[in-house]
């Protein structure tokens, strides 16, 4: 377990392995949605109010599961879905979505 993830064992979940685990395994679960809808609605290049709502919820979930700098990386995504291109947008989207990819061992999804 990486060393963030650790920090969010002990500091969020009180140390409980499994209650962490099984939070984690339902992420990555949505995950796989969460990459879907993204693509869709880069695809689609029209509610940025909808990405904006991903990003959010993608920075709370990476945070609490310990990945401070990828959170803050959604964050960005966040924060920019009002006002940058669609261009600009995939190209975060994409920073971000590797990111995830490699942190969580998401190869299949790549």
């Amino acid at each position: 377990m990486p060393r963030c993830e650790q920090v969010a064992l002990q500091s969020l979940f009180d140390n409980d392995s499994d209650l962490y685990l099984a939070f984690r395994a339902a992420c990555i679960e949505q995950f796989v949605h969460d990459f879907e809808l993204a693509a869709a609605l880069l695809a689609a290049q029209q509610d940025r109010a909808a990405f904006s709502r991903l990003a959010h919820s993608l920075k709370g979930v990476l945070n609490t599961l310990g990945h401070t700098e990828i959170s803050a990386l959604a964050h960005t995504l966040q924060i920019e879905a009002a006002r940058a291109d669609w261009t600009e947008l995939q190209g975060l989207w994409l920073a971000l979505r590797a990111r995830m990819v490699a942190a969580f061992g998401l190869d299949a999804l790549a």
